[in-house]
Order: C-alpha cells, then structure tokens, then sequence
C-alpha cells in the first residue's frame, strides 16, 4: 500500500515537473488525474498558465486567461503593461515625446533616456529643417526675382562655357535681337549669328593671365544684326564664370543695346566736327588773302579735300516743314540746318559750314567760257540733293562772282550772300540768283543797307509811295515804253497814261523828260525793291 502510494506521487511529480519544465506537453488524461481530480484541476489550470506565458513571450499581447490567483494575477499584469508600453512606444513614433515607464526597471531608464534623445533629436530636427525651409525659401525667392529680371529685363544674361557653347541665355534676348532663347541654348557661339558671342569669347580666351586672375570684367563693343535683319550697337560686361570651389567654368556676360548711345555719340562728334570746320572757314571768309599753307595744314589735319577753284553757293533755308517762325522753333530750324551741312559735306567734292544767316557750300569747280549758266546747273543739282533728303522745303541760293583760287574769298562770299537778299525783293519768282547777273543792283546793293537809302528813296518818291498805281506807271514810263505801250500793258487808254504822268510830275514837283530826273528816279525806285517801303 506504501509503495503503490509513494509510486503515486512519483507519478504525479513526474508529471507536474514535465508540465513545468517538459517541451511537448499535452493535457490528456492520465491515471493520477482520473484518481484524483484536483490534481487533475492544478495540471489543467499550469497549462492554461503555461501556454499564455508562451504566448506573451512570442509578443502576443491579445490571448487571454481566465484564472485568478497571485501568478495568473501577475502575467495579467504584465501583459497590461506590455500593452501600455507598445501604445506608449506608439506615441513616441508618433512625435509624443512625454511618455515615460516606470515599471520595468533598468528598461525604463533605459527607455525614457531614448525618449529624452529622440525629442532632443525631434527639436533638432524641426530646427534644421525649419531653418532648410527657410534658406529654400529666400532661394526660391531669389529665383523668382532672378526669373522676373531676365525675363524683363531689356539686358541679356548669358553663360559661355570653355568651349564657346552656349549655355544659358536669358529670354530677354527675344526682345533685343529677335532669337528665342530655345533656338540658342546649347549651341556654339561661332555657328550662330549672334557675332557678338563670338568676338566676346575670342576676347575672353586670349592668353591674358592678368585678367583671367581679376574681378574687372571686359567691356566689348560690337555691331549685330538683328532676325529682322536691323544692325544694333550692343555693350557686353563679361566676367570669368567660377562654380563653387573655384574652377574657371566659362564666362558670363550681361549685353545690352547701346544703339541710342553710340547715335548720340555719334551726333556730339558731328557736331564738334561740323562747330570746328564752321570755326575754321568762318575766320578765312572774311579775308581776301588766304595763305595756302594754312588751308594745306588744315587739310592734312582733317583728311578733307579742299578744291583749288571753286564755286561758292551761298544757301538761306526759308521754310522749314510743320515749323512755324517763332522763337520756340529756332531750335528745330538750327537741327534742319545742321542736318543739312551733314548731308552737304557728305557730298564729292563739296565744303559746307554754317554762318550766322546761311549755308555756305564750296564746290569743285573750274573756269569755263560759260561758267554762269554752268554754275547755276551747279546750285539746281544741290537744291535737288536736298529735296532728296527732306521734303517740302524753300531754299534760296546766291552764286558769288567766279574768280580763281581762294584770294578774294571775303567778297565772293559777301557778294553771294548779297545775290540772295537782292534776288528774293527784285525776283521773288526764282529761287537762284547768280551775282554777275544781278547788273545795277550790284552797285546799289552797298547803298541800300545804310540809312542814307531809306532817306534817299523817301526824298525821291516818297509822297508817291501810297499810291501803288502811281509807282507801276512810273516804272513803266522810265522804262522807255510809250504811253500806247504802257495803256496796253495796264489795260487803260493811252490817255489816262499821260494824266498820270502829269499827276506824278505834280506831286512830286519834277519833270520826267529831264534825263537826270529820270535816273534819280529808276534808282530810287531799284531801291525801293530792294528796301520793300512801300
């Protein structure tokens, strides 16, 4: 009975140990537990405890236990805690950095001391990346105002490689030259037509190590033809293009269009030339005795043909287009004028230069037996160079005597500029008046600009100066016509011819059959034309 008992409880520690420490164990019926049934009860309740501590050491956090007890109450208690720990640990990962364990010792300090890391990590972070979205923003702010420029600007960004290829060009040169900048990008500066690339890269790449080390950048000038085919002056800036650690990787430019600025150059130059010239010429035409060394030295310094014989055409510009005489507009006059001493001494053989009432033009010219009706060509084909160049405007034209050589230039030039002022009263039909032609008027030209001619024309014929009808028929009687001629030109009888003329005699107390009257009279009456009182 002892022995079947002991063997009994061998059997049952048999069993309890293979539940405790057994790997395969199976909850089937055995003979201790048919026999006794609260051992039957212990072993099922150490399997329930054993497989859900299995299960929570695999990381099963879901299996229950429906025990009660101080070891079942401990496991439940455990797996809360593990529960709470993986929801803890979730928060974390979520950026919940306040999450602390308490309940597991070592692992606790262990863990809140990575959660301390991570949020001290987590700031870090957030400021990097805060101050990443700031520094991306003022690059993307930089772009956007670095777009804005080169696409608005009238200046064109460029970027040459060591190669010459283009690499960059900004939008704006669309604008400036006609090409889009998809048509340029990534070709050779020297295959297309913008030349100005080329000539600043040639410019760029000679061996000028002096440059190549400084920050000046090189400044070219260079004429371009534009896709519409205009030529433009353009201005290229260009500098030594280096990337970030220093490597020369080509060159950058910024062009611009100089067109209005190289004009205006161009127009002060042609104005110190022109004021120069006028300066010159203008001394030498109030002397008679020019000294040919100083006309040689001149031409010399100039590089300008001065003729040995020459016509003088002396011009006055009396209308000018859409410009009223006012004073407002003596400044647009003096441009016309200017204009014209440009275009004249463009001309072959042809000096121009301005004096204080006219044009002055120096022609090639050499004496021949017709010289007055050949020099009259002359001024006709100049009046027409003109015309050519601006519309719609009234020159007159004075033509000096001829005479060889410059000696003499001061009267040739007086008696030019007196041939217009005589031409315009006595001729006013004709636009061209040569001197040799203008016959007495050559005498009473000097006379009529003193105060003597006034006082002569009004002591002559003044009491007849309002009656115009009067003036014509004295004009005609001293012509030497008759009085049936002079009825028939008027359209009045022979008759009332000779009671005008008896009138006049009356009036001015005179007899016109005295020939020296008659003289008296005729210059007077030239005067008169010359003078406009009447």
């Amino acid at each position: 009975m002892r022995k079947e008992m002991e063997e009994e409880i061998n059997e049952i520690v048999r069993e309890l140990y293979q539940v405790i420490k057994g790997k395969d164990v199976t909850n089937g019926d055995s003979a201790c537990a048919e026999k006794h049934p609260e051992f039957a009860k212990l072993k099922n309740e150490l399997l329930l405890l054993r497989s859900f501590t299995d299960t929570l050491a695999k990381g099963d956090l879901s299996s229950t236990i429906n025990l009660r007890g101080y070891w079942p109450g401990a496991l439940k208690a455990l797996q809360s805690n593990l529960r709470h720990l993986t929801w803890q640990t979730g928060m974390v990962a979520s950026g919940d950095y306040s999450q602390r364990v308490d309940f597991m010792g070592d692992f606790s300090i262990a863990f809140n001391s990575m959660v301390l890391g991570l949020k001290d990590a987590a700031e870090n972070e957030r400021g990097y990346i805060a101050e990443l979205e700031k520094q991306q923003e003022i690059i993307r702010e930089s772009e956007r105002k670095y777009k804005f420029i080169a696409e608005n600007t009238g200046d064109v960004i460029w970027l040459l490689d060591t190669d010459g290829i283009i690499r960059y060009i900004s939008p704006s040169v669309e604008k400036l030259l006609g090409f889009a900048a998809v048509e340029l990008e990534g070709k050779n500066s020297q295959q297309t037509t913008l030349t100005f690339l080329w000539s600043a890269f040639q410019k760029t790449t000679t061996d000028n190590i002096q440059w190549h080390s400084s920050k000046v950048p090189v400044i070219v000038e260079e004429e371009q033809l534009r896709k519409d085919r205009k030529v433009i002056w353009l201005e290229s800036s260009i500098s030594i293009a280096r990337d970030q650690a220093g490597t020369h990787i080509g060159y950058i430019g910024v062009t611009r269009n100089i067109s209005e600025r190289k004009r205006n150059e161009s127009l002060l130059y042609q104005a110190y030339e022109r004021k120069k010239r006028s300066e010159f010429f203008n001394k030498l035409a109030v002397r008679n005795d020019i000294n040919d060394l100083a006309l040689q030295e001149y031409s010399g310094k100039n590089k300008l043909h001065i003729p040995k014989d020459f016509s003088l055409l002396f011009f006055d510009v009396d209308t000018v287009p859409g410009v009223s005489d006012t004073a407002d507009n003596h400044y647009h006059k003096q441009q016309l004028v200017d204009f014209l001493i440009d275009i004249l001494n463009k001309k072959n053989n042809t000096i121009a230069w301005e004096t204080d009432i006219g044009i002055v033009v120096l022609s090639d010219f050499a004496s021949c037996p017709n010289h007055k009706e050949r020099e009259t060509e002359l001024a006709e084909s100049y009046v027409a160079y003109i015309g050519a160049y601006v519309r719609n405007i009234h020159v007159t034209v004075g033509i000096g005597n001829y005479a060889e050589g410059w000696s003499g230039l001061a009267n040739r030039l007086n008696n030019a500029k007196t041939s217009v002022r005589i031409g315009k009263q006595v001729w006013p039909e004709r636009y061209i008046y040569h001197y040799e032609n203008c016959g007495i008027y050559q005498v009473l030209a000097p006379f009529a600009v003193t105060d003597g001619a006034v006082d002569y024309v009004h002591q002559m014929i003044g009491p007849l100066l309002p009656h115009p009808n009067l003036l014509e028929t004295l004009e005609k009687i001293l012509s030497g016509l008759s009085f049936k001629e002079i009825g028939t030109q008027l359209y009045l009888h022979h008759k009332t011819i000779q009671l005008r003329k008896q009138r006049i005699e009356q009036i001015l107390n005179i007899s016109l059959d005295c020939y020296e009257t008659r003289t008296a009279l005729a210059t007077a009456l030239q005067l008169l034309k010359i003078l406009k009182l009447g």
